[in-house]
């Protein structure tokens, strides 16, 4: 992991989603969890010198967030939409995702089970643990679960899937309205830092990027609404409107996840 400031420290080399760690006199913060049953037990065992793990804070519903949540300890906190959705979840699932993804993992997912929160919340949450607190907020738009993390006496946020940073934004479940909320709710925050759900740790000039890449794909599919083209038409001749490219080992290819991005939009702004 990387320090980011005195007390925040942040691993974004595994796959999938960021993974943060809140340092504090009365014991440690997990922010995510890493989707590899093998990379969990590394990151389990690396900061185990830093403390013990008191809480464990999932920020949504895709399984890049929580597969990992098994393999660590602590209370868990998710929002109650999230809790609602993994409770829904087959078991065979995650099994399924570590075969494909880790198969040196398979061994370890004997006892396996997803770990449904002990705490929810439906719009905001305080967190205080030591000399640290934690503003947990409802953050909508990539996900209907998603929650944002504001550690205020470090000025950092960890802003779930709402910012990818130098990576293809994934809109194939959006509510692209909500998702330009969310961020706007960000950018009202007093930060130094900002760890997105993918991507490099970054600055708060970053909600600018994102909400800049949402808006040429809303302004894409509007246009080809307004020229009536059929949803297969408008597939055909809308082009990529991100710069980023898609993270490496995530489903889909990028033309795919293109189409599922027109897709969600055209049903949305369709309604």
């Amino acid at each position: 992991m990387i320090q980011v400031t005195k007390n925040v420290y942040v691993e974004s080399a595994m796959i999938a989603c960021n993974v943060g760690c809140l340092v504090t006199k009365a014991g440690l913060v997990m922010i995510d969890t890493p989707m590899r049953p093998t990379d969990a037990l590394k990151l389990r065992s690396e900061i185990s010198g830093k403390g013990q793990i008191k809480y464990l804070i999932i920020t949504e519903e895709h399984a890049d967030h929580w597969q990992g949540g098994h393999f660590f300890p602590g209370t868990l906190i998710t929002s109650h939409t999230t809790r609602e959705k993994l409770a829904k979840i087959p078991a065979s699932v995650p099994l399924e995702n570590v075969q494909h993804i880790d198969p040196q993992g398979v061994s370890l997912m004997a006892d396996y089970h997803i770990r449904l929160a002990d705490i929810t919340f439906d719009e905001n949450l305080s967190l205080y643990l030591g000399d640290q607190s934690l503003q947990l907020f409802r953050l909508p738009g990539h996900s209907t679960g998603g929650i944002g993390v504001y550690i205020p006496e470090e000025k950092v946020v960890f802003t779930t899937d709402i910012v990818f940073h130098k990576k293809k934004s994934w809109l194939q479940e959006s509510d692209p309205e909500a998702w330009l909320r969310s961020l706007d709710k960000l950018s009202a925050l007093d930060t130094r830092v900002v760890v997105p759900g993918h991507g490099a740790v970054t600055t708060r000039d970053v909600f600018i990027e994102e909400a800049g890449v949402i808006r040429k794909w809303i302004e894409a599919v509007k246009k080809a609404l307004q020229k009536g083209l059929g949803l297969q038409e408008a597939i055909a001749q809308i082009p990529n409107q991100d710069p980023y490219p898609k993270q490496e080992n995530t489903p889909m290819t990028e033309p795919e996840l293109n189409r599922a991005i027109i897709a969600r939009l055209y049903q949305y702004y369709s309604k």
